[in-house]
């Protein structure tokens, strides 16, 4: 799997978790519990690591690369 194709892939998830908080921000969804669950503990979690990692993954490649 190469570089782009990867960071591709992080950008995609991290612009449909962005759509799914917003649907949990702007939308009547809020009164449903498995919704307000999965999206405080499994939707905001991964949207922050995924933009940590897409705002990091230059500083990630050069670590891995001078492990080798």
């Amino acid at each position: 799997m190469g570089g782009n194709f990867t960071r591709e892939i992080l950008r995609w998830l991290h612009i449909t978790g962005g759509m799914i908080l917003l649907a949990y921000v702007y939308s009547p969804l809020v009164e449903n519990p498995f919704f307000v669950t999965s999206t405080k503990y499994v939707i905001f979690p991964g949207l922050a690591l995924s933009g940590l990692v897409l705002w990091q993954l230059p500083l990630i490649r050069g670590v891995m690369r001078r492990k080798d």
